[in-house]
This record gives C-alpha cells, sequence and structure tokens, in this order.
C-alpha cells in the first residue's frame, strides 16, 4: 500500500469515528454550562438544560470535558453531565467510556477552537486572554482505568463541581419536552379528523 492510499484511509477511518459519534444524540442529564474550553474559567457559551439533545465531538484523553454541540452552539461539556441510550436505558459517558460510542480523544487548542467556532459571538474580542490562558486538568477528577469498566468507577471521591448536584447513581430518564409532547398531541387529533 503506498503513502497516499494509507493516508485516504486513515481519513476515511476519522471520518467514520466521527461519524459514528454524530449517530445518535446524547442528552445533558442536568442543567450544565457549556464552556469555550475545558476549564469553569472559560467564558459560558449558555446553560444546557437537561434533557435536552446534544452531539460530542470528541473528549478530552482523561475523559473529564467533552467537547459538543447542542443548538447551534460548540463548547465544552463536564462529561459525567452526558448521557446515552444504551439498552433501553441511560448510562452516564463516564461509566460506559467513549470508545463504547465511537467518540474520539481531541486536544484543545485555544486560538484554534476560538477562531473555529467564535469569530462574532460577543466574547471573542478577548480571544487573546483565553488563548494565554493556563487551563488546568479537572480537580478531584482522575483518568479512567484501563481495560473494562465498572460502572461508577468515577464516583470514589467524587466531588461534584460548584453548584451542581452529582449525577444519580440509577434511574435518570430523560423528560420528554413540551414541545414534543404539544407536537404529539396536535398529531393525534389531526390523525383523529
Amino acid at each position: 500500500m503506498n503513502m497516499r492510499t494509507l493516508l485516504t484511509a486513515v481519513a476515511a477511518m476519522a471520518t467514520l469515528g466521527v461519524a459514528a459519534a454524530q449517530a445518535e444524540p446524547g442528552y445533558s442529564t442536568a442543567n450544565v454550562n457549556m464552556r469555550t474550553g475545558p476549564d469553569t474559567e472559560f467564558p459560558s457559551v449558555g446553560v444546557i438544560p437537561e434533557g435536552e439533545p446534544l452531539y460530542v465531538e470528541g473528549c478530552l484523553e482523561d475523559e473529564s470535558w467533552c467537547d459538543v454541540r447542542w443548538a447551534d452552539n460548540r463548547g465544552w461539556v463536564y462529561s459525567e453531565y452526558i448521557g446515552f441510550d444504551r439498552h433501553g436505558e441511560t448510562v452516564f459517558l463516564p461509566d460506559v467510556g467513549i470508545a463504547a460510542f465511537g467518540i474520539p480523544v481531541v486536544a484543545f487548542v485555544a486560538a484554534d477552537y476560538w477562531h473555529r467556532w467564535y469569530i462574532g459571538r460577543p466574547w471573542y474580542h478577548d480571544h487573546a486572554r483565553w488563548e494565554a490562558f493556563k487551563w488546568h486538568p479537572r480537580v478531584g477528577w482522575h483518568a479512567p482505568p484501563p481495560g473494562p469498566r465498572k460502572a461508577g468507577w468515577w464516583r470514589a471521591g467524587y466531588i461534584a463541581p460548584a453548584g451542581m448536584h452529582a449525577p444519580p447513581e440509577h434511574g435518570w430518564r430523560r423528560h420528554e419536552r413540551r414541545e414534543e409532547r404539544r407536537d404529539d398531541r396536535r398529531d393525534h387529533h389531526d390523525d383523529h379528523h
């Protein structure tokens, strides 16, 4: 196999990995801040309401923060507040790991990220400050164990972020949004007329 063919194959595999990550949405399992970088010091893009669908584009290697798309926004969210439907129940992302959902490991470079996603946003005028900001790994978070995971491995010694409750150990369910219920009732009403 020549170098060009190999590079094309690698690019295709990378594209498939991203497509797999975007194939089905995850959900925010709490009202959670979306940040312009993987540190609580970065400005907030907004709060993702509990139960909202989001798409995970990638996570840091230690799986502490994930780069997500929500509505027309792009930003960083704590991984333990991202859930996915799996075998009829919701699982928290760190419980099963990013590989289970085809989510790639990504790095964060503020200059690249801000120039790609935030030009024209109200906070962009301050981009030089954030490009120079020395962000730190999450306090109290530790990297996932190698190999198969036991659900809840990350809860030992876990301290919820300021102002947040720890995700429930079991039984989180996504609630229907009012708009979905309204649309369903309207469709049901239309079916009978």
